[in-house]
């Protein structure tokens, strides 16, 4: 759809006297992604995966009423706009949020038939998992884990899977939420592992350098004490169709994030890979 189609979509709606159409709030929305260095690395990060042509975005909210739904629709219509331009790809676009206005839905189905509105993802696309970007700012935990259960996301753009639960302990997070405690598993593994290797590698250049880290044995048998212990959690017990989850980038660990004209739109956002 082109620029000219998105602002007349709203063609003729009443604003109050001093407030922009939202066609024009949207644009300027859109002008501020696109030269963000959010906006640059998460399209680099993208470009990494061939043959994306499909997009699945959940919980956005009242676009046309709220600021951060409003930057979050803005990143959107910006990266499909670079996946078209960029990656040649032919997109098709599901998005649903049981919040939206009448006003919402009129915009959206005025973008054209590649857009389509569904609570549940459309009956053809349940063999292109692999090829559908999903994209669902700050979407809560339970539609997190009923996304994951049943539509079986590779390429997962939204809140940091790490950060969202830290507020459960393993236990409480494996009750609730057992596939989604899985996942965040096996990504915390894999991001200890990263550490450790870094930490390994650091610690190999100071000594090369003839420099040693040291630990007091005071120190040592601190670590030891008072130390409480997670109980051992089965998580082989929960069917998945997942094996492992990276992060592809939290954005400078979301310095890229903060101190933005967009305020908290995109807080704890992440791009996982769900393989």
């Amino acid at each position: 759809m082109s620029l000219s189609d998105e602002k007349g979509a709203l063609k003729g709606k009443k604003v109050g006297k001093g407030v922009k159409p939202f066609e024009i709030q949207l644009q300027e929305c859109r002008d501020v992604i696109r030269e963000s260095v959010m906006f640059k690395e998460v399209t680099g990060k993208i470009k990494e995966f061939n043959g994306i042509d499909r997009v699945r975005c959940l919980a956005i909210g009242d676009f046309q009423e709220d600021f951060p739904a409003r930057y979050q629709l803005a990143f959107l219509l910006e990266c499909l706009n670079w996946l078209r331009e960029e990656l040649a790809s032919d997109l098709q676009v599901s998005i649903y949020d049981p919040v939206f206005s009448p006003e919402n839905l009129k915009y959206l189905e005025s973008l054209g038939p590649c857009w389509s509105i569904d609570s549940d993802p459309p009956a053809d696309w349940k063999d292109h998992t692999n090829t559908t970007l999903f994209f669902l700012p700050h979407a809560p935990l339970d539609l997190t884990e009923t996304v994951i259960v049943q539509e079986h996301p590779k390429l997962w753009l939204a809140n940091n899977l790490i950060q969202h639960t830290d507020r459960y302990t393993k236990s409480q997070l494996f009750e609730k939420y057992p596939t989604l405690s899985k996942l965040v598993h096996i990504l915390s593994e894999n991001e200890s592992a990263a550490l450790i290797e870094n930490k390994n590698k650091d610690n190999k250049n100071d000594d090369d350098e003839g420099f040693t880290t040291f630990t007091s044995k005071k120190k040592k048998r601190s670590r030891n004490k008072n130390v409480y212990r997670e109980p051992v959690i089965d998580y082989d017990s929960i069917d998945s169709y997942f094996k492992t989850c990276r992060l592809l980038t939290t954005f400078d660990n979301g310095t890229q994030l903060k101190n933005s004209p967009w305020n908290h739109s995109f807080s704890d956002l992440a791009f996982h890979v769900i393989e």
